[in-house]
């Protein structure tokens, strides 16, 4: 009896420039006219595409939303610059990165948090924690290089920069100022990483990233 080889059955690729245009949509619909505005049905008239097109990517508008908001923002990856402020500079300028149209995104999304849980969990997962996983990442590192005390309150002092940032775009509707971050990152985390062992705290460089 001849075996026979299951068919393989390859759809249509889906298309970047579709999902780019989605996206795009879904943010000029924040801006404009906020997250209850922003339905499924008005970004797929603002996309030109069918809704369907839409669903096959994001099982729900949460989703969508949150992945608007991040295609709107710089990825940064952990740093490793063998020193200490450079990468928790590196990390943190994340920050201070938002455009004004990535900051009026982030801002629609972050009033309506507070009132649609599944929004909150998605926006937690996708938008605020990779960020400060980052900043995490930097102090954990040099805790175990011994630059850190192992027992600083690291999730505490993570956490800084990111309630700064998010306060901002809140209030003002715009990011954090690169050199805001550059003071936060000199004259608050340096000093509370390296309580008791000042030797640690690098002396702040002429050199921005």
């Amino acid at each position: 009896m001849s075996s026979v080889e299951p068919l393989t059955v390859v759809g249509r690729p889906r298309d970047p420039e579709v999902e780019r245009g989605i996206l795009e949509a879904t943010q000029d619909l924040l801006i404009d006219r906020g997250y209850a505005g922003t339905t499924i049905a008005a970004v797929a008239a603002r996309a030109r595409c069918g809704k369907s097109a839409i669903y096959r990517r994001w099982d729900t508008k949460a989703d969508l939303v949150v992945a608007a908001v991040a295609a709107s923002q710089q990825k940064r990856e952990a740093p490793d610059t063998g020193d200490l402020r450079e990468d928790l500079l590196a990390a943190a300028l994340h920050f201070a990165e938002a455009g004004d149209r990535a900051a009026l995104v982030l801002a629609r999304v972050l009033s309506e948090i507070g009132r649609d849980e599944e929004l909150y969990r998605a926006a937690h997962e996708k938008i605020g924690g990779p960020p400060v996983a980052t900043l995490v990442s930097v102090i954990e590192c040099w805790i175990e290089r011994g630059a850190i005390a192992a027992d600083v309150h690291v999730a505490l002092i993570a956490a800084i920069v990111p309630t700064a940032a998010f306060g901002s775009v809140s209030l003002r509707q715009r990011g954090l100022e690169e050199q805001t971050v550059i003071d936060l990152v000199d004259h608050v985390l340096l000093p509370a990483l390296t309580l008791g062992n000042p030797t640690q705290i690098a002396t702040p460089s002429s050199r921005r990233i």
